[in-house]
């Protein structure tokens, strides 16, 4: 069986129809006297995400499985609809067939179960849910209705209708009824004893032999069409997207299957069989730039045939790790947006009345929620808006995001975030910078548009072809995806899910404005956004080693500031005679895993000692107020020339701080 449309609900919806599928389940077979459980005395069933498979033993008879299990199913479903979200309602297709079944240790096989899972996939039972309401559209094989149903009158067998099914392998007749949907005229009675009696012919073998050697005058004879050939296998299409697009992919690659059947020459079979998975921006962009290799990105995805991000930034990304490489064989074919959603400020309602906001002003909007650069192109821009909030420039990457001054600003900038997720809705002090569609989706926020432009996300169209293994159907499919999900049926379900069309088109919606924001005017170097961020965001452990003067003090504070809830920070006093051992001593108080940084406000003392500790087990920043304090003939210098890390000579504070700041949050530090 298999929840219909679950694809298209959000994860919540998705965990609440499944645990309302299984109550009813579970009820429904209990009442019908058959054993709800894993074992193989009782049922056995596997669950499949948005459905599952159940063996019911041989000791239950078969007749009972439908003459009492889908009507009390029905109602049991019934129930739990009237407790679930909106537009969360459990419909469901099932199917029943019946054979042997092997367990060979792995899992379970059988014919009767490939065939149960064909009918279930079938197009006639897909439309019979779709043109009527109801809560289950089941489906049985034609053996097993003249074996069990059409014998019995307990299993109500008119109120089934002859379908033709064709599915992979399977072209032969199904018939499907509706428990929860009588027929609507009933058929004519007829009587059970006066049914036509089939005889049994008797055949010689010679006369057998003529037959089958001989199929050509026997369908001649008989006029028996020419069976048509079995459907070829469908081609299959890996799609890998973005989270944010994840739940509306999925459902429209679903009607992308159905649709495929009505393609030109696809005499009614399905062209295709579409996978999606969920794909991290930045591990994705690393796999697809080395080909997508066997290894760790496996479990990942399969090898994807169209990638969805949320941003062409990843896409120029990821040919720069291909060019890099010297990889000729990817290819990535960009065929453009399929939908946008431009980057806002998610705010509590009584700030929205401010109706915009200014980049530089985000600092007032702080706490903001989680912005991870890794995990998405939503996350990505938004990394991209604070650096350029912080750093006030139009170009980001390479030089534009080092240097003293600039990792300390972004470090400031990615202290107003929070490093794990929160719940924004009873914080009245929490911002979110994300997607219009991921803040329409927080209906306890509103959002809040820049007034001097925003960034895009554009939601591009990639095909990844190998030009080593040119598959022209597979690149035929892919192009017939792309031309489904621009087209308007497309189009409509991206607007209702949150996201602006192809034009910028929005579905209505009191909070969004209707028209298209202005852009931002920002360059965006995507690995090194990633890189600066993610190192400015990093949770840091200092000790920091002070010598009692004034300035090594200041200078504590305001480290340890900088440090903030991103990390920890340890302080200790030392002696300046005791300097020499001071690195040991911080290890081993603190443990290898803090950064060592170790003040000297005031002049000294000479080199005296060689370091204690192993230089693999630590690093080790220096900070001298007075002149020289990193020559090799000081202490400071000693420890530069053993550890790693590196040696400063700032007689301003706030220099200081910018300096060690760099050492420890700079991408390259």
């Amino acid at each position: 069986m298999d929840v219909s449309g679950f694809g298209a609900l959000d994860r919540n919806v998705q965990q609440a129809v499944r645990n309302g599928l299984y109550r009813a389940l579970e009820s429904a077979f209990t009442e019908c006297g058959i054993r709800w459980d894993d074992e193989w005395d009782g049922t056995y069933h596997e669950d499949r995400g948005d459905g599952l498979f159940v063996l019911v033993p041989a000791t239950v008879p078969n007749a009972r499985v439908v003459s009492a299990l889908p009507h009390v199913l029905v109602g049991e479903l019934r129930r739990q609809n009237a407790v679930l979200p909106p537009g969360g309602a459990i419909r469901l297709r099932a199917a029943i067939t019946s054979g042997e079944v092997l367990n060979d240790g792995n899992g379970v096989m059988g014919d009767g179960l490939v065939l149960a899972f064909r009918l279930l996939d079938c197009a006639a039972l897909r439309d019979e849910l779709r043109r009527r309401p109801g809560e289950l559209a089941l489906i049985v094989s034609d053996r097993f209705y003249r074996d069990v149903i059409d014998n019995d009158p307990a299993c109500d067998p008119l109120s089934y209708r002859r379908v033709d099914v064709a599915v992979k392998e399977v072209r032969d007749t199904a018939w499907i009824t509706r428990p929860d949907h009588p027929p609507a005229v009933a058929a004519p009675k007829r009587s059970w004893f006066a049914r036509p009696v089939l005889r049994r012919l008797r055949w010689s073998l010679p006369a057998l032999v003529v037959l089958l050697a001989a199929p050509v005058s026997c369908d001649a004879l008989l006029a028996t069409p020419v069976p048509t050939p079995p459907c070829p296998d469908p081609v299959q299409l890996n799609v890998l997207t973005s989270a944010e697009k994840a739940d509306v992919v999925g459902a429209l690659a679903v009607d992308f299957e159905d649709a495929s059947r009505s393609f030109e020459d696809a005499g009614g079979c399905k062209q295709a069989d579409v996978h999606v998975a969920v794909g991290p921006s930045e591990r994705s962009v690393a796999a697809l730039g080395r080909g997508w290799p066997d290894g760790d990105v496996a479990a990942l995805s399969p090898e994807p045939h169209v990638w969805l991000p949320d941003t062409s930034w990843e896409v120029a990304e990821t040919r720069q790790v291909l060019a890099a490489g010297g990889r000729d064989d990817v290819v990535l074919v960009d065929r453009g947006p399929v939908a946008h959603s431009p980057l806002v400020l998610g705010v509590t309602p009584d700030r929205a009345r401010e109706r915009v906001f200014q980049w530089h002003d985000l600092a007032a909007f702080r706490p903001l929620g989680p912005v991870d650069a890794a995990d998405s192109g939503a996350g990505l821009a938004a990394a991209a808006a604070l650096a350029h909030a912080a750093l006030g420039v139009t170009a980001l990457g390479g030089p534009t995001l080092g240097g003293p001054d600039v990792v300390r600003r972004l470090r400031e900038a990615a202290l107003r975030t929070a490093r794990d997720p929160v719940d924004p809705c009873p914080a009245a002090g929490v911002a979110v910078l994300g997607s219009e569609k991921a803040v329409r989706d927080l209906t306890c926020l509103k959002p809040l548009y820049p007034a001097g432009g925003t960034l895009d996300l554009d939601h591009p169209f990639v095909e990844v072809r190998r030009t080593d293994r040119p598959n022209a159907r597979r690149e035929a499919v892919a192009g017939a995806f792309h031309a489904f999900l621009v087209d308007g049926p497309a189009q409509a379900v991206l607007r209702q899910a949150g996201f602006r069309d192809r034009g910028w088109v929005v579905a209505p919606h009191d909070d969004i404005r209707p028209k298209p924001p202005p852009e931002l005017a920002l360059t965006v170097d995507a690995a090194g956004v990633r890189a600066a961020w993610e190192a400015a965001r990093a949770l840091t452990r200092v000790v920091v080693a002070v010598d009692g003067t004034d300035r090594a003090a200041v200078f504590a504070d305001r480290l340890t500031a900088l440090v903030g809830e991103h990390g920890d920070v340890r302080r200790m006093t030392y002696a300046p005679a005791d300097l020499p051992r001071v690195v040991e001593r911080a290890v081993g108080e603190h443990g290898a895993d803090h950064t060592v940084v170790v003040v000297v406000g005031g002049t000294p003392p000479a080199a005296t000692t060689q370091p204690a500790v192993s230089a693999a087990q630590v690093t080790v920043l220096g900070v001298g107020f007075t002149d020289r304090p990193c020559t090799a003939a000081d202490q400071l210098g000693a420890f530069q020339a053993s550890y790693r890390g590196g040696c400063y000579t700032e007689p301003d504070v706030d220099r200081a701080v910018d300096r060690v700041a760099e050492g420890l949050w700079g991408a390259h530090g």
